[in-house]
């Protein structure tokens, strides 16, 4: 992985990945993971605050989005996971088994996808910033900014917070249970499921300021989220964390 300007990745062939600067983003940082994990080559740029440039050029206004060649950008997880698949088939990120296969992509789905881990605990977290005025959680100015991305409106905002909240905690449970005293997911090497549990611990306990670096009001956000949903995540998951970047990811470089 390279980090370039815009200029220099639309010039250039091969894959290029555009992620989220300043913060961990779960989604961002599961497709540098996958990638890295895999040994693909990839140019990354950062998406900044206001840089209408880069997502004119993407064609989305969020990040991550993987540029193949020529092909059409992609956006979601799990096709920016099957392009990896594709490009590094002999390191492969998913078990072989079909059974095993498909399971580890309803797990994927439950920590990346709309209304899983990820998405339920940032839900939750925008409304601790509105009900905090800002004290905790986002900075209101990002609560507005993101409330709309997550269907986060005020006629049942309660109700919404209720149930992503409870989301948080029942998927954090779930996953704890799954993984057991287990190295990994499946089997005794790491998957794409590892990935994105590892990095997705970073909305509840981020890694410290001496390995990696943040926007100042982000960390602020994610050290003071729901004080029960922190201490619902279990030793076995943050274990997990830990050893997924001592052997296999990069640390975030955000700034």
């Amino acid at each position: 992985m390279k980090f370039v300007e815009l200029e220099e990745a639309r010039a250039a062939r091969g894959l290029r990945l555009v992620v989220m600067a300043g913060v961990p983003s779960p989604w961002s940082e599961g497709a540098k993971g996958c990638l890295d994990m895999k040994g693909i080559d990839y140019l990354a740029v950062r998406l900044r605050p206001g840089d209408e440039a880069v997502r004119a050029w993407t064609g989305h206004h969020n990040a991550p989005v993987a540029l193949y060649e020529d092909e059409p950008p992609r956006a979601g997880w799990a096709e920016i996971l099957a392009l990896a698949e594709r490009l590094a088939p002999e390191r492969t990120s998913l078990p072989a088994d079909p059974r095993a296969r498909v399971e580890a992509l309803g797990l994927a789905h439950e920590v990346l996808g709309e209304g899983g881990l990820a998405w339920s605990a940032r839900l939750a977290l925008i409304h601790t910033s509105f009900v905090t005025e800002g004290a905790r959680g986002f900075p209101l100015r990002a609560a507005r900014y993101l409330a709309p991305r997550y269907g986060y409106a005020t006629a049942y905002a309660i109700e919404r917070a209720a149930k992503a909240r409870a989301r948080v905690l029942s998927l954090l449970a779930f996953l704890a249970q799954r993984l057991g005293d287990r190295p990994y997911f499946h089997d005794d090497r790491p998957t794409a499921v590892d990935v994105y549990v590892a990095v997705s611990m970073a909305l509840f306990h981020p890694l410290p300021e001496s390995v990696c670096a943040m926007l100042a009001p982000m960390r602020q956000a994610f050290e003071t989220t729901d004080a029960e949903i922190r201490e619902a995540v279990s030793p076995s998951l943050l274990a997990l964390r830990d050893r997924m970047y001592e052997r296999h990811l990069k640390l975030p470089v955000l700034l």
